[in-house]
């Protein structure tokens, strides 16, 4: 039962690693996505699970980290993909309670070796956010 345990412990400490080395290598955009959903997951499920607060807490840290995380990257990807086809890119997906989100990344120009490209955030059919990336072309 001991070497279980210690083999364990080895698995999990190679795997907390590895995950380590993985999210150094993702962009700005993933890893604050993932920090976000991570706190407000983690919030909820303390809420949500009362008889196992514990519980609720990291299974809503781990599912909130990972669609934060997935949101960011879908913002990089979508300015990248804009950079480097030189065309507007559009996501769009309506959420449980019928809300309608679109992410549109649209080329605006290019500056020595950077793309610069518009990327703007949709809700209902209102824009309420905005920003310029900077994407390297290689």
């Amino acid at each position: 039962m001991k070497n279980m345990r210690s083999i364990i412990f080895v698995l999990v400490a190679c795997l907390l690693l590895h995950s380590c080395a993985w999210f150094e290598q993702q962009s700005p955009k993933t890893k604050t996505g993932a920090g976000i959903g991570a706190v407000v997951g983690g919030l909820a499920g303390l809420l949500i699970d009362s008889h196992n607060p514990w519980r609720g807490g990291v299974i809503g840290v781990a599912l909130g980290a990972v669609a934060g995380g997935l949101a960011g990257n879908i913002i990089d990807h979508s300015a990248q993909q804009a950079a480097h086809n030189n065309a507007s890119v559009k996501y769009s997906r309506t959420t449980e309670n019928g809300t309608n989100e679109e992410i549109n990344a649209a080329p605006y120009k290019t500056e020595g070796n950077y793309k610069l490209v518009t990327v703007k955030y949709v809700r209902d059919g209102k824009v309420f956010g905005e920003e310029i990336k900077k994407v390297p072309l290689n």
